[in-house]
């Protein structure tokens, strides 16, 4: 018993020995950061120009206007932030107009009169209402976007901005057997897209419908043609001279209502095997844009692609 309790007190006895790990570590290096105050040297804020459009952001358009359930996103325009206040103010399509339908946008640049921004911060009409409704500009800061408006409504880089101009696109396709006149377009089996059927060793004429908002389609730059055994390689093809009509050559559109046609090619199939699909590209370029424009192009979607092509039987 005497032993038993010895043990028990040497065990109790070395359990409460206090273990010290001793770590071998080396000092840590200097860090330049340390020694900095950052509350010394600090920058005072630029604070932006009143008759800027970061001004007009800040000190009127996020103050007053981007407000719960009205121009914080709920609607256009949207003043969250300065990028998206810009966005959908300058060019911006009007949409709740005025009674005799008189803008187009919410801003034109240089052009207070018609712009659909100026006149509902100045309009005494009780029934479309002055914005904002409930706490009208000050003349001060109605100025001030006159300003702006009447210096070009610049961005915050200071650049004037360029209305966009869509680029050509195009309303149907049509091809005939010269020797028959035979419409050969419209043979594409069970879908309007699919590639349409041409007979072997014939001449056939395409016709392209290119339309543009500004240029007359015999006077767009560029006019030609490519065709490729491939979906979308067209690099290596040769770019081919389209035939400029300047009298239109009237025939069917997409919804079959007669619309006029000017620019074609004619293909002699005997240049490829029977059985072998021929995919077509066209290039045009109006005066507004600098690139030149490819119908259908890689991005357009992959019915457009089959449905400028046809397969030699």
């Amino acid at each position: 018993m005497r032993r038993l309790l010895i043990f028990f007190l040497v065990i109790v006895c070395t359990s409460c020995v206090k273990e010290q790990i001793i770590r071998d570590h080396e000092p840590l290096p200097f860090n330049p950061f340390d020694t900095l105050t950052y509350d010394d040297n600090q920058v005072a804020p630029i604070l932006p120009d009143s008759n800027s459009f970061l001004g007009i952001h800040q000190y009127i358009l996020s103050v007053k206007c981007s407000q719960p359930a009205c121009h914080d996103g709920t609607f256009e325009p949207d003043f969250r932030t300065v990028t998206s206040a810009y966005n959908t103010l300058v060019y911006a399509n009007v949409f709740k107009n005025s009674a005799d339908s008189l803008y187009t946008f919410r801003v034109i640049p240089y052009d207070t009169a018609y712009s659909w921004l100026h006149e509902r911060i100045t309009t005494n009409d009780a029934i479309l209402g002055r914005m904002p409704l409930y706490d009208s500009l000050p003349k001060r800061q109605i100025q001030q976007i006159s300003n702006w408006i009447l210096h070009g409504a610049k961005d915050i880089f200071g650049n004037v901005p360029q209305q966009s101009n869509p680029q050509p696109s195009f309303f149907g396709l049509v091809a005939y057997v010269t020797t028959t006149n035979y419409r050969v377009d419209t043979i594409r089996g069970n879908s309007p897209v699919n590639p349409f059927l041409v007979p072997a060793n014939a001449e056939v004429d395409i016709w392209f419908g290119v339309f543009d908002d500004i240029t007359l389609p015999p006077l767009l730059g560029v006019r030609k043609i490519k065709f490729s055994k491939t979906l979308t390689e067209f690099s290596s093809a040769p770019a081919l001279d389209l035939i400029t009509e300047f009298t239109p050559f009237y025939a069917p559109a997409f919804n079959n209502i007669p619309a006029p046609y000017f620019l074609h090619y004619k293909v002699n199939t005997a240049n490829y095997n029977p059985g072998d699909l021929v995919f077509m590209r066209v290039y045009v370029q109006d005066g507004q844009n600098a690139s030149t424009t490819e119908i259908p192009s890689t991005y357009s979607p992959s019915y457009l692609q089959t449905y400028f092509s046809f397969i030699v039987q």
